[in-house]
């Protein structure tokens, strides 16, 4: 059995090809559901977790292979036909840019996403929160099982770590913050200028906070529906419109910032080109950090008005990067210690691996307990102290017979890990992993 990852992430595919493979809410929901517990004789994975975001879109499974190149390459081809036609993305496109993460290196991997180190933005803080959302949606659709689940737990341990241990997300800039930064490098003070921000969500909501440090008075919050936008707005003390206020808005705005979850562009270059018509020597600045984006990129054809979008962003959060990048050490460090804790953990899941140590405790309290019961009749005969001792083997066999015979039944599927990690858990196996691990970190 093997861990692996399929990764199309910002450092080796563009937004365009990262907005094909995106998966929303409904669509990441809709792919735990297909590998879900149940399906699994469909597929080659045990378990199966979604992480997109509008810098990466990740897959983590965990295959009842047995690690062989051959088997691997099976489950490789099951994912990128997964990803092609669920994303209608042609196959060989997606089989160039799949960067793959197998075995322990996808352990490190996904610490690594969790602590903002494979972020556009170094340690930025978001990523940590989508990490811990991508497990429950796993747990909740039931595709994620004791693996998965441990895997991402471990992710999550470290990059709390990172965050309360280091300063990586001190002076941290997220996309919101680049994108206006951009804007005053591009138009001077933004006191004076009218801003409208398209969607109310997270990234929206850091925009708003951005630009009212900045001294913005005169913005709009413009949602689907009018109770967030005014919710959001209120906040702020901007002002609350509904999207088909766009076409009277847009000739006012000297910014417009959109990060909405459409599914397909709501800004075109009519519409842009109207809006200018108004205004023809008044520049316009569009920050696109939608994924998929909001606006169509032949608005930057359109005079006096300049278009960015996430990967535009890239350079100027990276710049940014130089104080964080001190930190890196340290995260790592972290990174590699949750990584260790968690190997040790997984290479101690198969059914011999458990039934082992059950009965190396079970040997370790039978011979105690005859140990104490010799300091207590200290005066028996050898004879005597003979049926004891098989009465004492005879009585931990038996006990363990159903349980490890039942486990050793169960190998290679989902059913031994639940089982198996609630045995571990029960009697306490993996307490002397855990003080293996300890001992390695001091």
């Amino acid at each position: 059995m093997s861990l692996i990852c399929l990764s199309y992430a910002h450092q080796h595919t563009s937004i365009g090809f990262r907005e094909q493979v995106y998966f929303d809410a409904d669509s990441a929901a809709n792919a735990c559901a297909r590998f879900r517990c149940g399906n699994q004789d469909a597929s080659s994975l045990l378990e199966f977790a979604l992480l997109s975001t509008c810098n990466r879109t990740e897959i983590y499974g965990f295959s009842k292979s047995e690690g062989s190149a051959a088997a691997i390459e099976q489950v490789q081809a099951e994912l990128l036909d997964f990803v092609g036609q669920s994303r209608e993305v042609d196959r060989e496109q997606l089989r160039a840019l799949a960067q793959w993460k197998i075995g322990p290196e996808v352990a490190q991997h996904l610490s690594r996403v969790s602590c903002g180190l494979e972020s556009l933005v170094l340690g930025e803080p978001q990523i940590l929160g989508q990490v811990g959302d991508s497990m429950q949606l796993g747990l909740i659709m039931n595709s994620s099982g004791t693996v998965l689940t441990n895997l991402f737990q471990a992710a999550i341990r470290a990059g709390r770590r990172a965050r309360t241990e280091t300063q990586i997300n001190h002076h941290s800039m997220n996309i919101s913050t680049v994108a206006v930064n951009t804007a005053e490098r591009q138009l001077g003070s933004l006191k004076d200028k009218t801003v409208v921000v398209l969607g109310a969500g997270e990234m929206a909501e850091l925009a708003l906070a951005q630009l009212k440090k900045k001294g913005v008075t005169d913005f709009r919050v413009v949602n689907r529906t009018i109770a967030r936008a005014a919710e959001l707005a209120s906040q702020y003390d901007g002002q609350a419109c509904v999207f088909e206020q766009i076409s009277h808005l847009l000739p006012e705005a000297d910014i417009l910032i959109t990060s909405t979850g459409a599914p397909h562009t709501l800004i075109t270059s009519e519409m842009i080109t109207f809006a200018m018509q108004a205004r023809p020597h008044r520049p316009m600045t569009i920050l696109d950090i939608a994924v998929p984006r909001d606006v169509e990129t032949s608005v930057e054809d359109v005079a006096n008005v300049t278009r960015c979008d996430i990967d535009d962003l890239q350079m100027v959060a990276a710049q940014s990067a130089s104080l964080r990048q001190k930190q890196v050490p340290a995260v790592e460090q972290i990174v590699q210690l949750e990584t260790d804790r968690f190997l040790t953990w997984f290479r101690g899941i198969g059914a011999e691996d458990t039934i082992i140590r059950l009965r190396q405790k079970a040997d370790e309290i039978r011979g105690n307990e005859l140990a104490r019961l010799a300091n207590m009749l200290p005066n028996l005969d050898d004879r005597t102290w003979q049926v004891l001792e098989r009465f004492a083997d005879s009585l931990v066999n038996k006990l363990l017979h159903d349980p490890t015979t039942n486990l050793r039944e169960l190998e290679g599927t989902r059913d031994a890990l639940d089982h198996g990690e609630a045995m571990r858990q029960l009697f306490r196996l993996d307490e002397r992993v855990k003080l293996t691990v300890d001992e390695a970190s001091q």
